[in-house]
């Protein structure tokens, strides 16, 4: 069966995504209908589905929409990956405790919307479909047909072993990569590493914000020592610091929000436009607050509830920029697009307008967004000709640490950690 499901994916991939080459294995709706879909730990609504081996009553919370007038039928699946989001070999009973597969069954109507749509909540692990062992999982959530993908979701299981140092200088080891960007030096150490060969079978993902496509995977230390690991001086943990994100609120379509310049009802929808955005690689750094490239879905009224009674609005974003770039593709990035550079956050070139546009359908609430300029030669993706590159810019770092064991042949995830600049 995985199998087939890997045929199925590689073919609906193949023919829906074509900005760039992604992982089978990954955040990806591939249903249109499949809208809004939110994955974190219970109660913290921005952070990393993180959970771990030892304390699996810390359940992950998953939300999504599904544009219909009834609710069908859903089930989900857990897939077990490598550390590099490849599927292993490993029999589901080898890392599933209980049944493969469960349903959805916790869902609700949308109320006094325009746009129709049946929201569901599932909370997991359950008692009777639990993760045996650590490492990488996608949430697999299919039709009746375990052939119907609707949506996968990346999640982590942790065993908490490794000890994480991790510290930022203010300069990268080269200067020649560029006085402003961030570097990530991390220590590591676990228990009975040199028994295990650590440096042959360890290896460390670093992750900037929600970012997949400047994530580094792989990772091998630069020093091995009695006691750590040593990563450091390793021009693939330099990071380009960019700018803190731009925001937007559609909580309440009767006040106008920040940044709106007209809300206004279509015959089936809400459209929102937003004042122009502009350059700001020629600006100085202002500091501001964000939520890390995070979106966060409320309704700005007491006493409603977000899940079912939060509209849907067109959202009509437009960048001034003089010309068109030769060879270059324009995203809007952050977790408004699920971190993707697909067609769905993929600009149009205006030169009415003298400027990239973008309409995206988005559920009423709290946005973070930035715009990524993608070198279709290079395959470089920067967010620094738009925004600038300053290194008093927050960031969150989220790093894994995996150690491969070739008896029982899987990653295992040993550690996970942050770090914030500045």
């Amino acid at each position: 069966m995985r199998a087939k499901l890997l045929i199925i994916i590689l073919l609906i991939i193949g023919t829906t995504v074509s900005a760039q080459t992604l992982e089978p294995f990954s955040d990806m709706n591939y249903r249109d209908d499949v809208q809004t879909v939110l994955l974190h730990p219970t109660d913290f609504d921005l952070d990393k589905p993180v959970i771990y081996i030892t304390n699996m009553k810390e359940q992950l919370h998953l939300q999504f929409d599904i544009f219909a007038d009834e609710a069908p039928y859903l089930y989900y699946t857990f897939i077990h990956c490598d550390n590099q989001w490849r599927p292993t070999d490993l029999p589901k009973n080898d890392y599933i405790n209980g049944f493969f597969q469960d349903d959805i069954d916790d869902f609700k109507f949308s109320l006094n919307t325009f746009v129709n749509y049946v929201h569901y909540d599932l909370l997991f692990p359950q008692e009777d479909m639990m993760p045996k062992i650590s490492g990488n999982y996608i949430l697999m959530v299919t039709g009746e047909n375990p052939d119907d993908v609707y949506f996968t979701r990346r999640f982590y299981v942790v065993e908490d072993l490794a000890i994480i140092k991790a510290t930022m200088p203010r300069y990268p080891f080269d200067l020649n990569l560029g006085p402003n960007k961030q570097e990530v030096d991390l220590d590591i150490a676990f228990p009975d590493m040199f028994n295990t060969r650590a440096s042959q079978y360890c290896n460390v993902t670093i992750q900037q914000n929600g970012r997949w496509d400047n994530a580094v995977f792989g990772l091998k230390p630069t020093y091995t020592y009695p006691e750590k690991l040593s990563y450091i001086n390793n021009p693939k943990t330099v990071f380009e610091s960019g700018n803190q994100f731009l925001r937007i609120n559609t909580s309440n379509f009767e006040n106008r929000p920040e940044k709106t310049k007209t809300v206004y009802r279509e015959q089936d929808y809400y459209v929102v436009t937003l004042y122009d955005d502009a350059i700001r690689n020629t600006h100085t750094y202002l500091e501001d607050q964000d939520l890390f490239g995070e979106k966060y879905v409320y309704l700005e009224r007491e006493g409603y509830d977000a899940t079912k009674e939060a509209d849907y609005a067109m959202v009509d974003f437009f960048l001034n920029w003089p010309q068109y770039m030769i060879g270059k593709d324009v995203y809007i990035i952050g977790a408004i697009t699920d971190w993707r550079m697909d067609d769905n956050a993929k600009m149009k070139y205006d030169p009415d307008r003298r400027g990239y546009s973008k309409g995206l359908l988005l559920k009423q609430g709290y946005y973070d967004y930035m715009y990524a300029v993608h070198d279709n030669e290079t395959g470089i993706t920067s967010v620094a000709p738009i925004n600038g590159d300053f290194w008093e810019t927050t960031n969150m770092y989220h790093i894994f640490v995996y150690l491969f064991d070739p008896i029982e042949n899987y990653d295992k995830l040993i550690g996970y950690a942050t770090i914030r600049s500045h």
